[in-house]
């Protein structure tokens, strides 16, 4: 239990991931992004899951160039760490955790609704759209683009 009286049970679940990138545990994610622990397993799996989806998606074509350089795994595209965590790692585990964070907040008005003021920061549009910003700069960061604003000559 914590200060606050709630819960701090996390999750166990490890989520496998494609071999490329790295395995992802449902309990990083509520101890990083705090992810409350009265979300139900399936749910922040299922979200964990769609945000691995997404992020790997998005980074296709950067994966198959970095294994055309012959790297297996993301860890082995650069060794640069940062507190003995590879840096490529940490900024995946930023993009994917950050999307799955700003659906579940999106979503909590639909699985639990209680007194406006304990739950605004949960039910914030503004809340998931953080999220999905820290996602988006994550994702530019692994493409290996250093700005926020790409412009494309068509």
């Amino acid at each position: 239990m914590s200060f606050t009286g709630k819960s701090e049970n996390y999750l166990e679940t490890t989520l496998e991931n494609n071999g490329f990138f790295p395995d992802l545990s449902l309990g990083d994610l509520q101890r990083l992004y705090r992810v409350p622990a009265e979300y139900h397993q399936e749910k922040v799996e299922h979200h964990l899951r769609l945000a691995m989806l997404d992020v790997n998606d998005d980074l296709i074509d950067q994966q198959e160039a970095w294994q055309t350089d012959g790297h297996g795994t993301l860890a082995a595209v650069s060794d640069k760490a940062l507190g003995g965590k590879n840096s490529l790692e940490e900024q995946y585990r930023r993009a994917v955790f950050c999307k799955a964070t700003a659906t579940l907040f999106q979503e909590f008005a639909t699985i639990n609704r209680r007194e406006v003021g304990e739950h605004q920061a949960k039910e914030s549009d503004s809340t998931a759209q953080q999220y999905q910003a820290q996602a988006d700069r994550a994702l530019r960061s692994l493409r290996g683009v250093k700005t926020n604003i790409t412009v494309e000559l068509l």
